[in-house]
């Protein structure tokens, strides 16, 4: 059509051409068309095809592969057999623009991309490559079915140098057509469909060709049932197509056959042999397989239970988070609720409880002092509270193992009761100095007993407690509850001062449990003559919120729903914080109790980050997520500024300094100084990192690799795998790329 009388109106996705309207090809066109996502363009060599497409409603406006009608596209999409992509890519380099999205619908990439690296003479950032799993044996623009895509995958394979806006965009076109989109990088995905697609579509076209040059081929057809019918339906494909693709995709292809190759000479031997063990052991692991298969298709797999897990994961850059998850209950969380419990008099029903290693520490510790804690599911516990001072001694050495969770909420209980206790503890929990902790059990009347100054173990003789008032001097929100579990032992209203004025999860539970909590000039007055047991469900782990959030917001593609998010104030302010430098997401504004800490669910979607700059204060008050921050930073558009990092206690100093150097080895440039850490904002290159065995320092890496330019693999991350044990199947649900090493 002539160029001035070109639409000039834009649907959601613009001007749209399809170039090459096949079955697939007419099928994508129709679907936008019928949803009104864009304005159609086709082209083909056939000009009956285009005539068809226009007079049949698959596309509004036929094209020519010139400037007129180049130049003006927002999405052009390549439909043609893979063979013919480099002409194609030829013809239309000179008049594409750098803002149009290229893609292609072709059953293998690596050719396709090659075809991209020879016109182009490199892979051009706006050139994306696609491929939707779905099809049908017919063939032309008349078989466009506009539900094709219809809860069918659409697999997109992002190179290193891939625009990540127009990435989104892509993601969002198939996605509002109706398709499941994954990420997969490109040489795994020609493998994988050498596999699950190609060698299928071989066999099926060479049996049927075998069987109908048989002697017997009448009565082969004649009498094949429903099982015959449904293996070879394949075969009926189009001829031309999929000589294309055995042609494009060969060595993944021919990898695949041998393997069966060598699998049918063995099933061959096994029945000329007459052995049937061999025979039925194939086949009970093939049936095996399927069933997995069909139930993978409703659902995730559980997650192995292996005891002993390997400590390397690895991150491969193509990757989309997509989906729908309720959080599990926060472990700190988990270890305070259960020392609430077994304090309050009565049952209490607590649910989406952590019962990791930690927690079964603490739990442990009440049941050694009388506390009937019953597991009912598998995030369920039943404690029978025995009151504040109803614990009994126990027979043996209180046993805290590394959990530092477990000896700050057990020490102030301790001192509250009426016999002496010995608490022990392992590894390098053992040379840490406690002088904090043990500064609130002394406040209360308490002695503790050392070898080593203010280290485990200890023999801890409780006191006469009367009234307890402390001022904390640090942030720490292990020693705030401690000092809050203290006050509660006052012989009047205790009193607490944290360091800073934020709200938390420690009053907000305490009140939960009828304790009562109130604040009036910087200061929180705690008392109770006795809680109340309460049935809980707990809020998500707040940290692993805000790594999927973060990772959400680096991919494109991402679209994530999280339920069960539970926001103190500092959280609620982090996110505030990311929402000012580009965060796309919904944030829970439900309070609980009244208290100002807010419940619900998140939605988050990929954003385009801006580059910040944090004062002390905030970096202070943001120290749990600093390592977060700078992959943020790492990430963003323009250079970032972090100050204060000097001023931070050493551990959270320690972390930010592992993080600085995890990004000089991707190549992110950072530079520090008198307390000032500057990160200039690009794409990490990937590699080999080593988090020490600090699981925050851990997700924080493999967020570092989540778009970076080649595969990252982060060591020691054993500590991670304990901490965070479903993060294989919630990583595979949500289509994060990330696998335990073996």
């Amino acid at each position: 059509m002539p160029l001035d009388t070109m639409p000039q109106e834009k649907n959601k996705f613009g001007n749209v051409m399809i170039i090459g309207l096949g079955m697939i090809g007419g099928s994508f066109a129709k679907a936008l068309k019928d949803r009104g996502l864009a304005t159609l363009y086709g082209a083909d060599r056939r000009d009956g095809e285009l005539a068809l497409g226009v007079s049949t409603g698959v596309i509004d406006y036929p094209a020519q592969l010139t400037e007129d009608y180049i130049a003006r596209m927002d999405v052009i999409v390549l439909a043609t057999p893979v063979r013919a992509m480099e002409s194609v890519l030829k013809r239309i380099k000179p008049f594409l623009s750098v803002d149009t999205l290229v893609t292609d619908v072709g059953s293998t990439k690596g050719s396709v991309v090659e075809s991209a690296r020879r016109a182009f003479e490199g892979v051009p950032s706006n050139f994306i490559p696609s491929h939707p799993i779905a099809g049908a044996e017919k063939s032309g623009v008349l078989a466009a079915n506009p539900l094709l895509f219809e809860k069918h995958m659409a697999i997109v394979t992002p190179l290193s140098d891939s625009d990540p806006v127009l990435l989104d965009l892509l993601h969002r076109i198939w996605r509002a057509i109706g398709a499941d989109v994954v990420s997969m990088d490109v040489e795994h995905h020609d493998h994988v469909l050498a596999s699950s697609s190609h060698l299928p579509h071989l066999l099926a076209y060479t049996l049927v060709d075998a069987l109908a040059n048989s002697e017997r081929s009448q009565d082969v057809f004649k009498f094949a049932a429903g099982g015959f019918r449904d293996f070879t339906r394949i075969a009926s494909s189009d001829p031309v197509m999929w000589r294309d693709v055995f042609l494009a995709n060969k060595e993944a292809t021919l990898a695949t056959l041998d393997h069966f190759t060598d699998r049918l000479a063995d099933m061959r031997s096994a029945i000329e042999q007459g052995d049937g063990a061999s025979m039925f052991g194939v086949f009970t692991r093939a049936k095996s397989a399927r069933d997995h298969f069909l139930r993978l298709l409703e659902q995730r797999t559980m997650g192995s239970t292996k005891e002993v897990r390997p400590t390397s994961v690895s991150v491969l850059p193509a990757s989309v988070i997509k989906g729908d998850i309720s959080l599990a209950g926060d472990k700190s969380l988990s270890h305070k609720t259960i020392t609430i419990a077994a304090l309050s008099e009565g049952v209490s029903d607590l649910q989406n409880i952590d019962l990791s290693v930690d927690v079964r520490i603490t739990m442990q510790a009440f049941r050694d002092m009388g506390v009937v804690i019953e597991e009912v599911a598998l995030d369920r516990l039943r404690v029978h509270g025995v009151g504040l001072r109803g614990l009994k001694a126990p027979i043996a050495p209180i046993n805290i193992h590394e959990s530092r969770e477990s000896l700050y909420l057990l020490l102030p209980v301790l001192a509250g009761q009426s016999f002496v206790t010995t608490v022990v503890g392992e590894g390098e929990l053992l040379k840490q100095p406690m002088s904090d902790l043990f500064s609130v059990v002394r406040e209360m009347g308490g002695k503790v007993a050392s070898d080593v100054e203010d280290c485990l173990p200890i023999v801890l003789t409780p006191g006469q407690v009367t009234d307890v008032s402390i001022d904390l001097t640090s942030g720490s929100e292990r020693l705030k509850m401690s000092a809050f579990l203290a006050a509660l032992y006052s012989q009047t209203m205790g009193r607490v001062r944290p360091l800073f004025e934020e709200l938390s999860h420690c009053e907000v539970l305490l009140r939960q449990f009828g304790a009562v909590v109130s604040e009036c000039d910087g200061s929180f007055q705690i008392g109770s003559s006795s809680l109340s047991g309460v049935d809980i469900v707990l809020s998500g782990d707040v940290h692993e919120a805000m790594w999927w959030t973060l990772l959400a917001s680096l991919l494109p593609g991402s679209e994530l729903n999280m339920k069960n998010i539970g926001l103190d104030s500092v959280s609620f302010d982090y996110l505030s914080f990311l929402q000012s430098i580009g965060l796309d997401a919904s944030v829970p504004t439900k309070s609980v109790l009244g208290t100002g800490l807010r419940e619900g669910e998140m939605h988050v979607v990929f954003s385009e980050l801006q580059s910040f700059t944090l004062s002390a204060e905030q970096s202070y008050r943001f120290r749990e997520m600093l390592p977060l921050l700078c992959v943020v930073a790492a990430y963003a558009n323009g250079v970032t500024h972090m100050n204060g990092i000097n001023a931070l206690p050493y551990y959270y100093e320690d972390r930010v300094f592992a993080l600085v150097d995890a990004l000089e080895k991707v190549k992110v440039r950072c530079t520090y100084e008198n307390g000032e850490l500057i990160i200039y904002g690009s794409v990490p290159q990937g590699g080999e990192l080593d988090c020490a065995g600090d699981d925050r320092l851990a997700l924080a890496m493999l967020a570092l690799g989540a778009r970076s330019k080649s595969t990252t693999v982060v060591n020691d991350c054993q500590k991670l795998l304990e901490e965070f044990n479903e993060l294989e199947n919630i990583a595979e649900q949500l289509g994060f790329h990330c696998s335990v090493m073996q």
